[in-house]
């Protein structure tokens, strides 16, 4: 067994069979030992690096501390940091700091010190960390680029040819796709570490701008000098893979694709749209994981939790998730369906959907297409002759949907829909809008849940929060008295975040609600089409509470924090 393992066996960071695992992996794949006690996830890479930078002599790097300097990036191309797993950290007193994975051999610092002219003083750092920060530092798929770039300069005609090809009205030849696919699979890879929900691809006029969408929030992801050249192929070898038509590009286009990562399958959505510089790509990266969710796993409170359930347990009646666009509305319907199908298995289930955004087996799920007359009106009628229980409407759009709705649920079926409203009590009267009559609305509707995401706090690195306004202070006294809950120190978001968290302070998000049961009293108000101020005092009543309660009681648990809850609600 190797030095580091055992130290850390006898430092009691691993067991003697996991001793025995990472040691068998090692010897199997021919990594090192850190890399094996890495990838079985056995131990913490801060406490791993903290042993193995004792026991190598070499100084762990703290996160801070890897932001290289102009002079240091200059030092050291892109292509010898990926080779040795480095990255240049500062020119001092003529010497480079230089952060390495792994502890360098003699002879790799002999070879780093011929090929940059100047001796290295090595540092160590985690390997995601120093990945992280590398692409910062160079750009994403900055070797793949340049490798790219250098093939279209070999591949330009000379003067001559120029002539000759202009003749013909002929071009250079576009880069060679198997590079381009290499920085495709790039891309693709580091929005999958980030945990990223969507991919931006923008062109401008002078640059191309590549952002991730992660927990909600858009970051910019640094791209090498020269990426604005090839938008256009990187765009094309997406709508390869999509099977979209790559020779329009003055009209938008959808497509999807299904890939395998790490024994999961994702289903990506593609969509291009034509602007003044070129085509704008998004993509959303979907898991069919993530969205069957154990409805305790979505973040309802115990009573949320009992009230969704009870109505649930209903066997007719219209039960509405609200919010805006990425609330989080979806999951919650998948998991309240996937807790319909497990629980009890006499049930038919009917989902009519734009577009099915899994294929969930157990369901009979159909997709609209308003181009030949199939819309969530055209498909409802249908779907109550094939003897449903329970029916999924995607959306509820329009006046001709919601009265669908409304009539299935009053015919014996359990409807779930969707409807984008500011907060529960507003959904009554958005589908009185629409043209539902308030009587039939208020004997068929049961329940509206309210819901935005938030983030959640990294639970690795945050901080006991000291600068709570005085007017937070007394709001956050008031609800733990009224729940009588413990007032701990409220908790936020650290600074410079972690190798977990990838520096944001933020790991994951959790849902803040509002529940609305529809009891007697209210169904009289809504019946005479009461204004929603009188609704929602009526709601205050019977024991409703905005979503806003709801999040600041997660920051009392130390779930989230009053950033958030500012920003969502």
């Amino acid at each position: 067994m190797t030095p580091l393992l055992d130290t850390l066996l006898k430092e009691g960071l691993l067991t003697p069979s996991q001793a025995q695992a990472a040691e068998n992996r090692r010897k199997r794949t021919g990594t090192s030992p850190e890399e094996a006690v890495l990838s079985l996830e056995f131990c913490s890479p801060e406490a791993l690096y903290a042993t193995l930078s004792r026991l190598s002599g070499l100084p762990l790097a703290r996160p801070e501390e890897l932001t290289p300097t102009p002079e240091a990036l200059e030092k050291m191309p892109q292509n010898l940091a990926t080779r040795y797993q480095a990255l240049p950290l500062s020119l001092k007193a003529g010497l480079l700091q230089v952060a390495f994975a792994h502890p360098p051999a003699p002879n790799i610092l002999e070879q780093l010190h011929l090929m940059l002219g100047v001796p290295c003083q090595p540092f160590l750092a985690p390997p995601a960390l120093l990945e992280a920060q590398r692409r910062k530092a160079y750009g994403l798929g900055a070797e793949k680029v340049q490798k790219i770039r250098t093939r279209i300069q070999e591949t330009l005609p000379s003067p001559r040819q120029k002539e000759e090809e202009e003749r013909q009205e002929t071009s250079p030849r576009p880069p060679e796709d198997s590079s381009v696919s290499g920085l495709v699979e790039d891309i693709l890879s580091a929005a999958f570490d980030a945990r990223a929900t969507d991919i931006h691809l923008e062109p401008f006029a002078q640059s191309l701008k590549l952002r991730f969408r992660v927990d909600g929030l858009l970051q910019e992801v640094p791209v090498p000098p020269g990426m604005e050249t090839l938008g256009d192929s990187i765009l094309a070898r997406i709508k390869v893979m999509a099977k979209m038509d790559i020779a329009e590009k003055r009209l938008p286009q959808d497509g999807r694709l299904q890939i395998l990562r790490q024994g999961t399958s994702w289903d990506i959505r593609v969509s291009t749209l034509p602007t003044r510089y070129g085509e704008s790509l998004c993509l959303r990266l979907l898991n069919a994981q993530t969205l069957l969710k154990d409805m305790g796993e979505l973040g309802l409170s115990p009573r949320h939790l009992e009230q969704v359930r009870r109505q649930m347990s209903r066997p007719s009646g219209l039960l509405l998730v609200t919010g805006p666009t990425g609330s989080g509305k979806t999951t919650t319907l998948y998991s309240i369906l996937a807790h319909l199908m497990e629980q009890r298995k006499d049930l038919k289930l009917i989902t009519v959907e734009d577009p099915v955004e899994y294929d969930i087996p157990g369901l009979t799920q159909v997709q609209t297409h308003g181009e030949i007359g199939l819309t969530f009106s055209v498909t409802l009628r249908s779907i109550l002759r094939h003897d449903p229980d329970v029916i999924l409407v995607g959306e509820i759009r329009d006046g001709e949907t919601a009265d669908m709705a409304i009539q299935a649920a009053m015919t014996g079926h359990l409807v779930l829909s969707t409807l984008h409203t500011r907060d529960a009590v507003g959904a009554i009267n958005r589908l009185i809008a629409m043209g539902v009559e308030p009587d039939l609305l208020a004997s068929s509707l049961r329940m509206v849940v309210a819901q935005r995401l938030v983030r959640r706090l990294c639970p690795h690195c945050s901080l006991p929060d000291h600068q709570v306004s005085p007017l937070d202070a007394r709001e956050l006294a008031t609800l733990a008295k009224t729940l009588g809950l413990p007032r701990p120190a409220p908790r936020r978001a650290a600074p410079q975040g972690c190798i977990y968290c990838q520096g944001s302070g933020y790991l994951g998000r959790v849902g803040v609600y509002e529940i609305l049961e529809v009891q007697e009293k209210l169904e009289d108000l809504i019946s005479a089409h009461t204004p929603n101020s009188i609704l929602r005092e009526e709601a205050r009543q019977e024991g409703w509470f905005p979503y806003r309660q709801d999040a600041l009681e997660k920051v009392l648990q130390g779930v989230t924090d009053l950033s958030e809850v500012h920003r969502c609600c």
